[in-house]
């Protein structure tokens, strides 16, 4: 299994400004897809008290783990980063591949792929970098991180894992000991007032069957004893087994996809979700802490993909039809506890429904499945543009003046528009291009788009590379690839960094 390997900040550092200064991109991300300062609309929002350029941002995620993956969210337009999932189990061997995604998607990985300590330091980098692109382009950062733990208490207070949350809320000595990496050639921005705090809130993920007593235990301990802001993100079965097999299979015809008993019989249900955020509200306001819940996490299901390694018994489906299960979730939140609860939000987002999500006052939206597809990080552009025009259409200038969050019943009412999934096969018909092998490569870059971690670019022309160490073998450019070929296979991996030679 190819296994991740960070470029130092040396290494990003020249990639990125070098490249900027030949070809007007960075990471393979041209500048036309940068976000651009919008004058009529302003779209920030508070997240835990703190204020964010836009509610928009990638969800824990194959986008967030890597410093090159955050940096490029941000030039598209992310200003909420919600980081990779961290667990004190730092040494998971993950299938490959782990991602299918050609119409819904479906996963088989569900944490980090670096040990604790190369986390905190690749997060700290991605800030760094941040900071001094920021710098470069003439923009404001206006960006928040939101750390990303789980997944069961004992893991999350031992103690790497209280070093690392500790080192992201006060990254002063790992920002002192990383300024010398900045090459000589940009020796000026050593001196640059960095961001330190780097993430002073976190997102529990309790994993699939995690006890709903563990789960308030999880969160006193982040908020009382770390000193975080707190958000806890729960599984769509909390709608309960009838409702979510009517939805997947009644509505959405989505009846290959069998929920194992175990998902039901393992996660709190309602009445159990609901004690726990009451406790938790009241608990915040004690230690006057910020709560949130997020809505929500994957939905566990049999493996049944001819894609996905047989091995694995179980995928985690997100996409469109999490989509409609996480709205009907967020419904019955706002029926229980009214808008005084935040709520961010992950389930399906793409560019036509997110302005829908803000619109009902979700904050945090977060976003993975959709930068996954052809164009990648540079889909983000789009998110901006179709926000602009409704907050137009509804004579909006601020998010605040755009909120209808009492149109949740009818936005769920609206979700029928999924039923044209009903009708389509879960995958497209088979690719009929030719094997791939490195001579039969149309070299559509196709690829490049679509690779989470901007691990394939064009090394020279007509002839696509690998990135040897940023490349995780995760399968989403095979799923892709109009040649029937897997690119991260058959293409040359060439290093950006001497390390491994030495």
């Amino acid at each position: 299994m190819a296994e991740l390997v960070p470029g130092s900040l040396a290494r990003l550092t020249t990639r990125a400004f070098q490249e900027y200064e030949r070809t007007q991109s960075i990471f393979t991300l041209p500048s036309r897809k940068f976000a651009q300062p919008d004058g009529r609309h302003d779209t920030s929002v508070a997240i835990h008290g703190r204020r964010a350029g836009t509610p928009l941002g990638p969800a824990a995620g194959p986008h967030t783990q890597m410093a090159q993956n955050i940096v490029l969210s941000w030039l598209a337009g992310a200003r909420i980063i919600e980081l990779k999932t961290v667990q004190v189990l730092d040494s998971i061997r993950v299938p490959r591949p782990c991602i299918e995604t050609r119409q819904a998607a479906w996963n088989v990985e569900w944490s980090q792929e670096l040990r604790i300590e190369q986390s905190l330091e690749e997060y700290v980098k991605a800030s760094m970098l941040i900071d001094m692109l920021a710098h470069l382009l003439g923009r404001e950062r206006e960006c928040l991180f939101d750390m990303s733990v789980g997944y069961e208490l004992d893991g999350i207070s031992s103690d790497r894992m209280r070093a690392f949350m500790r080192g992201m809320m006060d990254a002063r000595s790992t920002v002192d000991a990383l300024r010398s990496q900045i090459p000589d050639k940009w020796r000026h921005l050593r001196d640059l007032d960095f961001t330190t705090n780097i993430a002073p809130s976190v997102t529990l993920s309790a994993f699939h069957g995690c006890p709903p007593g563990e789960i308030e235990e999880i969160a006193d301990f982040v908020m009382a004893e770390i000193g975080l802001d707190c958000t806890i993100k729960l599984n769509p079965t909390l709608l309960g087994r009838a409702a979510v097999d009517e939805i997947l299979h009644g509505r959405l015809g989505f009846d290959d996809v069998q929920v194992p008993p175990s998902a039901f019989d393992n996660d709190p249900d309602w009445n159990a979700a609901v004690a726990i955020v009451a406790n938790l509200q009241a608990r915040a306001r004690e230690l006057g802490r910020s709560f949130a819940v997020k809505l929500t996490n994957t939905l566990i299901v049999e493996n049944r993909s001819e894609f996905l390694p047989r091995t694995e018994r179980f995928a985690y489906l997100s996409g469109p039809p999490l989509h409609v299960l996480a709205m009907h979730l967020v419904h019955r939140f706002r029926s229980a506890f009214g808008t005084a609860l935040p709520i961010s939000f992950s389930a399906g987002i793409d560019r036509s429904n997110y302005p829908d999500a803000v619109r009902l006052g979700l904050a945090p939206v977060t976003v993975c499945t959709d930068l996954l597809k052809q164009g990648g990080y540079g889909r983000l552009q789009g998110y901006a543009t179709e926000l602009g025009q409704r907050m137009d259409a509804a004579g909006a200038t601020t998010i605040g003046e755009f909120l209808a969050p009492g149109e949740i019943g009818t936005y769920v009412d609206s979700l029928d528009r999924y039923a044209r999934y009903r009708n389509d096969p879960r995958h497209p018909p088979k690719k009929t291009g030719r094997l791939l092998t490195r001579a039969t490569c149309s070299e559509c870059d196709l690829c490049i788009g679509v690779c989470p971690n901007a691990a394939i670019f064009t090394m020279l022309p007509h002839r696509i590379a690998i990135i040897d160490g940023w490349c995780n073998d995760c399968g989403n450019c095979e799923t892709f690839c109009p040649d029937v070929g897997a690119p991260y296979r058959v293409k040359p991996r060439v290093s950006i960094d001497e390390t491994p030679w030495i």
